[in-house]
């Protein structure tokens, strides 16, 4: 009862005194007055760094100066730093519009070349430098790039030589543009539950996708994807066989949406108005024997189904593996934030207390560089 009544008493004080002058002055984020950003640090920002990064830190810093240097990320000098902000007070199309933008632009300056091309400990701790780097930008901008490799992660890890060679590279160059159809509105992420059923027709070596339900929030889907890989249980002769993955296009290269693909746009979000994400229907789509992802399991021309291995329990396993990667870097984001706040404070040398009315006034104006 007396926690109620506290919270019921700063309810009222915050009405009744929301229109005072006095109120007003004493809100952090309105009265703060930023300290010189030329401060001496009581210790060496760069050793800071090197801890706090730990690898690849040419690599970060070559991708930090691609940002400042570019007006797409809007920069702003002020004193000795350079500030960059995601525009976050634009329409979602006009995010929508800069995020891919911006993916031109680091695709020009080579920012991605060797993602899967090259193989590697030392390529895949670039991976994750660059995606920090990014993801401290703009979550949007990171969650674009994210969604589309991990079409490519699929690939790579779910499929075999012929989908490498046929794949990997456009969309290392972007040229296929990918997301990832796994998730259904009807069960969320429960895999093993999803309703999206491909059946084998022999008479034409195709797989028949069919949907009862809705791919759903699928990042990528509503405006740029080309193509998805897709989730579906596969049924053979009547026996369903578990979750298997498929590549499927779902638009031409000047955009349109592919026969029997049915697409809407999830519309606004409370954030990452940057990512379009979408919902997709397939009725009846097709796509060759070969766009299965068989690492683990393939099929013959004639519809004999092909598995070293019997358990359909290990089998389901051996297909979640690889994907467990994405779930890491969700959390991993939030030790990015955390190491930008050390950052900040460490850099700019005041107390906490002023620390937090110094990161509302980032949030109004911007995200300074660091790297």
């Amino acid at each position: 009862m007396d926690r109620a009544l506290h919270r019921t008493n700063i309810i009222n004080n915050h009405l009744l005194q929301s229109n005072s002058p006095q109120f007003i002055s004493t809100n952090a984020c309105l009265s703060y007055s930023s300290p010189e950003l030329n401060e001496v640090s009581h210790f060496d920002l760069k050793e800071m760094l090197k801890l706090l990064d730990g690898h690849n830190l040419e690599d970060r810093d070559r991708l930090f100066n691609l940002i400042t240097q570019s007006k797409l990320f809007n920069p702003r000098k002020v004193g000795e730093k350079v500030f960059v902000s995601p525009g976050y007070n634009q329409t979602m199309e006009q995010q929508r519009e800069m995020t891919m933008k911006r993916i031109d632009y680091l695709l020009e300056k080579g920012v991605f070349r060797g993602w899967f091309t090259e193989k590697g400990i030392q390529t895949e701790l670039k991976q994750l430098a660059i995606l920090e780097v990014v993801r401290i930008f703009d979550n949007s901008l990171s969650t674009k790039l994210g969604v589309h490799f991990f079409l490519g992660g699929a690939i790579q890890f779910l499929g075999t030589k012929r989908h490498h060679d046929k794949w990997l590279r456009d969309t290392e160059n972007y040229v296929v543009k990918g997301c990832f159809a796994m998730t259904e509105l009807g069960h969320g992420s429960n895999v093993r539950g999803i309703e999206t059923i491909t059946r084998y027709d022999s008479n034409t070596a195709e797989f028949v996708i069919n949907e009862s339900a809705q791919k759903y929030w699928i990042g990528g889907a509503a405006n740029h994807a080309t193509h998805t890989v897709v989730f579906s249980q596969l049924e053979i002769n009547g026996k369903n066989l578990g979750v298997h993955a498929f590549i499927c296009q779902i638009r031409d290269a000047d955009g349109n949406i592919c026969p029997n693909v049915r697409i809407a746009d999830c519309g606004h979000k409370s954030g990452l108005n940057g990512v379009d994400n979408g919902r997709i229907w397939f009725d009846n789509v097709r796509v060759p024997r070969e766009n299965l992802l068989n690492s683990v399991a393939d099929v013959s021309p004639d519809g004999e189904y092909l598995s070293a291995i019997e358990d359909p329990d290990k089998r389901f396993a051996a297909f979640l593996a690889p994907l467990t990667s994405g779930r890491v870097t969700i959390a991993v984001g939030a030790v990015y934030t955390s190491k930008v706040m050390i950052h900040f404070k460490s850099s700019l040398g005041f107390s906490w207390k002023s620390f937090v009315a110094y990161m509302c006034n980032i949030l109004r104006h911007g995200i300074a560089g660091g790297s």
